[in-house]
């Protein structure tokens, strides 16, 4: 009896050790994007598709670039270290959590278009130019808005 309880007990320290392991590895990576004065390419994605539920949160920033190319979210090829700019950042929030756009994005679904809808939506605060390089707070920004606007729409 006595060896089955010890073994519960370290079993159950075990899951809470693992648990908060990667609470760890998630704010880490949140930490580091945060840093960021021009957001990358890899945990802008890692971000995007964690938050949309599509990428388990113990994934790298190169798993996620991987993932976004793979299911073709992404127009270009791109190394998870590269910057990102806003356009692009929006066409992949537009494409991962499968916002339809209006007209223009309708007929030309592109990073221009992107961004300019997502500015539509109130979700981009100042100027929407799509070829500016963001920063990892304004990702997150962003991606907060994106979150929000979708939570009302449900």
């Amino acid at each position: 009896m006595r060896k089955k309880c010890f073994l519960l007990l370290l079993a159950g320290a075990l899951f809470l050790l693992s648990v908060s392991l990667l609470c760890a590895q998630s704010n880490e990576t949140l930490d580091r994007f945060l840093e960021q004065e021009q957001a990358v390419y890899g945990y802008s994605a890692y971000m995007v598709l964690t938050a949309a539920g599509k990428l388990p949160e113990e994934a790298s920033p190169k798993e996620a670039a991987a993932a976004v190319s793979r299911m073709g979210w992404s127009d270009k090829l791109s190394a998870s270290d590269d910057l990102i700019n806003l356009g692009e950042y929006s066409s992949l929030l537009m494409k991962v959590f499968d916002i339809r756009g209006g007209l223009m994005y309708t007929l030309f679904p592109g990073p221009r278009y992107a961004a300019r809808e997502l500015k539509y939506l109130q979700c981009i605060p100042g100027k929407s130019t799509p070829g500016r390089f963001i920063s990892g707070t304004d990702a997150i920004q962003i991606l907060g808005r994106v979150l929000e606007w979708k939570e009302e729409r449900s």
